[in-house]
C-alpha cells in the first residue's frame, strides 16, 4: 500500500492533467446539461376520470366506477384502488406496488383494462382519461392576463393569441387555460312551447343527433373512377340547427327547433372563478418537455411575451407567477458564489499559514469535485435540480475541510527531515482513514432518503 501511495506521489504530471481533464470534461458537461426543478420521478399513480354528465353519485358509482374497478381488478401489479364518485363524475387512483420490475409494461395493462370497458351509459360520450402522475407535467411558469378596462372579449382575443404562440416555443409541451371557457352552441327549449306541440325534450335530443352525423356508405363500384360516398349532414351555422325538423305529418305543421327553443353561440357552463388582480381574466399555464431545460424554456416564454405584449394595449396586464426556474437560478447561483468566496479564503488563510502551494492545489479540489460531479451526473443520465444542488451545497464544504485536513498534514510532514516522498505518504496515511470514515459515514447517513 505505502508502494502504491509513494508512486502516486511522483506523478506530478498525471496530477495535473487528471485535474485539468476534470475541469475541461466537466465545464463541457455544464454547457450542454439539462437544468431542472426536480428530478425525474415516477409517482407508480395513475389517475382514471370519467364523465357521467347529469348522473347522481349513486348511478356513477354503480354504472361507472364499479365497472371500471372491476376490470382493473384482474391487473397484477396493483398495490391499491381508491375511487370517488361525485355528481356527474367518477374518480379512480390507482397505486402501483413498490418493487416493480416493468411498470410501464403494468401501466399500459391499466389503460388497456380500462379500454376494454364497453358497457357504459349513452350519456358517457368520452372516454375514460388515464393521466400518469409525472413531475414533468407540473407547470414550469404562470402567464397572467387581465384587462383594467373591464374589456373581456378583447383579454380573451390576446389570451388565445398567447396560447397558440407559446405553445410553439421550443422545450414548450403544453400551454393549458384552465380558466378557459370554450365558446359551444347552446339550445334553451321552451317547456311551455313543448307542451303545446305534445313533444318531450327525448324527441328533440334525437332529431337534433340524427341530423348532425357524418356516414361512409362504401365505394362507387367503377373500377376505373372508384371513390369512396360519404353522406354529411353535419351543421354548419346556426340556421341549419334551427331549421332541424322535430315533429312533421302529412296533415299538421311542421314544427322545427327554432319553433320551440332559442339557438346561440355561448360559452360552457362556468365551474370555477378565476380572478386575476380583483378583476376577470385568464390564466396560462406553460408545462415543458421532459428534456427540456427549465431556465432556457422560461427565458424563451418570457421574450415571447414581450414580443407580443408591444402590440397590445396599454389597459392590458400581463404578468408571471409560480416560476419555477428562479428557485434553480437562486441554487445556482449560491453554488457559484460559495464556490468563489471557498476558492478565495481557502487561497488567503491556506496561503498565510502553510504556504501558497498548498493553498493552490487545496483550491483546485472545489473546481473538480463539482465540475466532475456535474459530468457524473450527465454522464448516468441525471440532471441539475434542487435536489442534486443541494447535495452540491452539502458537499462543498466537506469536500474543502477534507483537503485542507489532508494538506495540513501533508505540509506538517514535508518539512521534516528524510525522503520528501516518503514524508509526504506518511503525512497522507496519517489523516486517511479518518478521512474515508467521514465520507463513507457522510454517505450512510444520507443513503437513508433514498
Amino acid at each position: 500500500m505505502e508502494a502504491f501511495l509513494e508512486f502516486l506521489v511522483k506523478q506530478k504530471k498525471f496530477a495535473i492533467v487528471f485535474s485539468l481533464a476534470f475541469i475541461a470534461i466537466g465545464v463541457l458537461s455544464v454547457v450542454g446539461m439539462q437544468r431542472d426543478q426536480f428530478p425525474t420521478v415516477d409517482f407508480e399513480v395513475l389517475s382514471v376520470t370519467t364523465a357521467y354528465p347529469g348522473a347522481s353519485p349513486e348511478d356513477v358509482e354503480k354504472k361507472v366506477t364499479n365497472i371500471i374497478e372491476d376490470e382493473l381488478l384482474g391487473v397484477s401489479g396493483i398495490k391499491e384502488i381508491t375511487s370517488s364518485s361525485r355528481e356527474g363524475l367518477s374518480s379512480i387512483i390507482v397505486t402501483l406496488e413498490a418493487d416493480l420490475k416493468d411498470v410501464t409494461t403494468v401501466k399500459n395493462d391499466v389503460r388497456n383494462a380500462v379500454n376494454r370497458v364497453k358497457s357504459f351509459p349513452e350519456e358517457v360520450t368520452d372516454l375514460p382519461a388515464v393521466v400518469d402522475f409525472n413531475v414533468s407535467d407540473f407547470p414550469v411558469i404562470t402567464v397572467n392576463i387581465d384587462s383594467t378596462s373591464g374589456n373581456f372579449d378583447q383579454a380573451r382575443q390576446i389570451t388565445d393569441e398567447l396560447q397558440v404562440s407559446l405553445s410553439r416555443i421550443k422545450g414548450v409541451a403544453a400551454v393549458d387555460n384552465p380558466s378557459y371557457l370554450e365558446s359551444e352552441i347552446q339550445i334553451k327549449v321552451n317547456p311551455v312551447k313543448l307542451d303545446k306541440f305534445n313533444m318531450s325534450i327525448n324527441e328533440v335530443i334525437a332529431a337534433i343527433s340524427s341530423r348532425n352525423a357524418r356516414f361512409t356508405v362504401g365505394g362507387n363500384n367503377q373500377e376505373s373512377l372508384e371513390k369512396n360516398i360519404v353522406i354529411l349532414s353535419e351543421f354548419e351555422s346556426i340556421d341549419d340547427i334551427k331549421n332541424v325538423v322535430i315533429k312533421s305529418s302529412f296533415d299538421g305543421p311542421v314544427i322545427r327547433l327554432g319553433d320551440i327553443a332559442e339557438v346561440f353561440r355561448g360559452q360552457e357552463e362556468e365551474m370555477s372563478i378565476t380572478r386575476v388582480n380583483g378583476t376577470k381574466g385568464f390564466v396560462l399555464q406553460v408545462r415543458k418537455q421532459a428534456q427540456a431545460d427549465i431556465i432556457r424554456t422560461v427565458k424563451r416564454v418570457r421574450e415571447k411575451v414581450s414580443e407580443i405584449q408591444v402590440n397590445i394595449p396599454d389597459d392590458i396586464n400581463i404578468f408571471y407567477t409560480d416560476d419555477s426556474s428562479e428557485a434553480v437560478e437562486n441554487r445556482l447561483d449560491i453554488i457559484i458564489k460559495n464556490g468563489y468566496i471557498g476558492l478565495a479564503l481557502v487561497l488567503v488563510v491556506l496561503g498565510i499559514f502553510l504556504s501558497i502551494k498548498t493553498a493552490f492545489w487545496v483550491a483546485v479540489s472545489i473546481p473538480v469535485t463539482l465540475l466532475g460531479t456535474v459530468f457524473g451526473l450527465g454522464l448516468t443520465g441525471n440532471t441539475i435540480n434542487l435536489i442534486s444542488l443541494s447535495g452540491f451545497i452539502l458537499v462543498l464544504g466537506i469536500v474543502v475541510d477534507d483537503s485542507i485536513v489532508i494538506a495540513e498534514s501533508i505540509h506538517h510532514y514535508k518539512s521534516k527531515e528524510g525522503s520528501l516522498y516518503k514524508n509526504v505518504v506518511t503525512g497522507l496515511k496519517r489523516v486517511i482513514l479518518p478521512v474515508i470514515t467521514t465520507i463513507i459515514s457522510t454517505m450512510l447517513v444520507m443513503s437513508s432518503f433514498f
